[in-house]
């Protein structure tokens, strides 16, 4: 007997396999055996998230809110990241344990490939492929260029810049061996470099008072100032951490990264500089033989660390540090200027100042920006790759032809879409879609890995709960959003 056909047999039994994903080992994960560099190496896929969401929420979103409300509004965040990190987990443990990214999960569940896969392409259309990071960053380009905030007549040279960014955005994307080592390097840079500096900046120009106030922000639960923008507030809770169809796309960064038994599967290439790399349209599934669930405890415990200590810690750190600088600056109750909030805070610090506050937003929005471009091509070309098998025969089996094709129709997309609204606007209606994409992804993972993996594999009934609790919590959100934006209920 061949040890595929052991395999095979271990599965029958133990309901490791079945027909819908082909049999074998799991790599080994070497956690315990890495250095700290080697460690770091692996946790990409969390920075490129962290890097991705210290963008709209935290730099737009937030500052809007916490100028005109107070720091109070914390508890928001601290519920958002902890229930996304759990979300997260339990999505990408699906990844481990078959290479899949979760949406194909998603994919084989009833109704069909094909509702799920035009479904959540719509929600990622509309939450995330939208140019409001690139639009937002174009007002930091154009601040620096006018050396003032921009205002409602300078429109056209924030919209000519966000045109040009958005372009760019996708040539960069073309460019290096692995899109997602790529994506990887701009986030750690910008991680690194944008917390830093800002803690830096907000020690010698925040009180102390506004710490404190930010430390009890964060366990406030339940406070909401009265007469709050209820817009706004959906998108803080959205976009807080990552938020909608970033969390799912995760799962494709990790199994692009070669997390468990995406080592497997292959990943996304670029157009230049990279090589034609095969993507299996299908996952595969190690038996729960005791070598292989003791490979997937290992690869558990890098992801936990990878989520706990980079996204969860991040995405606390990454709302309060640009609420704390636009507090200690800009007067309680401001209402920021549309076109502006990117660089609302640098005209308090003088002319170097401003330069030096303009130019960290224009990073902080390039980076959120290029994140966000690349997700919904990603998450549409593995769709489509695992649902067509037109496609790949189209393809040739070269999946970088479908990627790409799918990035310059999300560029025309925005490049279209960048006129019509103001770009926090533009941002908070994303964001509170990305409560939906939250609400049903926590209620579909459940199903997934109940109905797919194996129980050795499974989670405890306890984190189920909490993606139960999550589906609540984030539908809650969409319902407000649905019954005040479009039935006209007040609240």
């Amino acid at each position: 007997m061949s040890e595929q056909e052991k395999n095979q047999a271990v599965a029958s039994v133990s309901g490791g396999c079945g027909p819908l994903f082909p049999c074998t080992d799991m790599p080994e994960s070497q956690w315990g055996k890495m250095t700290w560099k080697q460690t770091f190496k692996m946790m990409g896929p969390a920075v490129i998230a962290l890097g991705g969401s210290i963008g709209g929420g935290e730099w737009l979103v937030g500052p809007a809110l916490f100028v005109k409300y107070g720091l109070i509004l914390l508890w928001i965040t601290t519920i958002s990241t902890t229930l996304q990190t759990f979300l997260n987990l339990e999505m990408v443990r699906y990844t481990l344990v078959t290479g899949e990214p979760i949406t194909i999960g998603f994919m084989r569940l009833k109704p069909g490939k094909q509702f799920w896969g035009w479904l959540f392409t719509v929600a990622g259309f509309v939450e995330r492929a939208m140019p409001g990071w690139a639009l937002a960053c174009a007002t930091a380009v154009a601040a620096m260029q006018l050396g003032r905030i921009p205002g409602l007549e300078d429109k056209p040279l924030v919209i000519f810049w966000g045109y040009f960014i958005f372009i760019g955005l996708g040539i960069l994307l073309a460019v290096g061996g692995r899109v997602e080592k790529i994506l990887e390097i701009v986030h750690w840079l910008m991680c690194a470099t944008i917390l830093v500096g800002l803690l830096i900046i907000d020690l010698f120009v925040a009180p102390a008072t506004l710490w404190w106030d930010a430390l009890t922000g964060y366990v406030s639960f339940g406070k909401i100032p009265p007469g709050i923008d209820i817009l706004l507030f959906g998108a803080l809770v959205g976009y807080s951490a990552y938020g909608g169809f970033g969390n799912n796309c995760l799962t494709n960064w990790y199994r692009d990264k070669g997390y468990g038994m995406a080592a497997r599967i292959g990943y996304i290439a670029s157009a230049i500089g990279g090589k034609e790399i095969h993507v299996t349209p299908s996952g595969m599934m190690p038996p729960p033989t005791k070598e292989n669930v003791e490979h997937f405890k290992g690869w558990w415990k890098l992801l936990n660390f990878d989520q706990w200590a980079i996204f969860w810690v991040g995405g606390l750190l990454g709302m309060a540090l640009p609420g704390i600088l636009y507090v200690s600056q800009i007067a309680p109750g401001t209402k920021l200027a549309s076109w502006g909030i990117a660089v609302a805070a640098a005209e308090h610090f003088g002319t170097l100042g401003f330069y030096m506050i303009a130019a960290m937003g224009f990073w902080i929005l390039f980076s959120s920006a290029m994140s966000n471009i690349d997700l919904v091509p990603r998450q549409c070309t593995d769709m489509l790759w695992y649902s067509s098998e037109t496609v790949r025969k189209w393809a040739k089996n070269d999946i970088r032809k479908v990627y790409y094709g799918l990035l310059v129709a999300v560029i025309i997309w925005g490049t279209i879409y960048v006129n019509i609204t103001l770009p926090l606007i533009i941002l908070a209606i994303s964001a509170n879609v990305a409560n939906f994409t939250m609400a049903l992804s926590a209620i579909l993972t459940v199903r997934v890995n109940r109905k797919f993996l194996a129980p050795e594999y499974r989670p405890q009934v306890w984190r189920e709960l909490i993606l139960i609790f999550s589906f609540l919590f984030f539908g809650l959100f969409f319902t407000i959003f649905i019954l005040t934006q479009f039935l006209g209920i007040k609240m």
